[in-house]
């Protein structure tokens, strides 16, 4: 027969019993505490499903394309490393304004909307381009 306590600890209380003072050990203690304690939270397969989506495909996708393109870049274009770190620099800029794009459209509605009225606006600029 199985009895059930009264008070099962939650995971932060889980959590605090692990923990230490400081030191090297808790560097890599620490994460894998905080990973038992996101499963406890959490199903299992949920944590594993982001690790998979967000450190496997993006880290280990990125990795292989940046292979690829230093090669590229090396030894078929013959390009600089000090110019291909701009060029690199360069092809990252959308990335560091994603989180700027974000906050400004949630903080300055446009006629009520959001979003809508700056896909619009990106649209009619970026059509000259095309």
């Amino acid at each position: 027969m199985i009895v059930e306590e009264e008070n099962p600890p939650t995971a932060s209380e889980a959590v605090e019993e692990n923990e230490s003072n400081g030191g090297f050990c808790d560097c890599i203690c620490a994460p894998i505490y905080w990973f038992k304690m996101l499963s406890m939270e959490l199903h299992w397969s949920f944590v594993f499903g982001v690790v998979a989506v967000y450190g496997i495909s993006q880290g280990l996708g990125g990795a292989l394309a940046r292979v690829g393109t230093e090669y590229y870049m090396k030894d078929v274009q013959k390009v600089q490393p000090s110019e291909a770190q701009i060029y690199a620099g360069i092809t990252s800029i959308p990335w560091l304004v994603k989180p700027l794009w974000g906050l400004l459209t949630d903080v300055l509605p446009i006629v009520g909307y959001h979003r809508r009225p700056y896909f619009i606006l990106a649209g009619l600029f970026l059509t000259p381009s095309s």
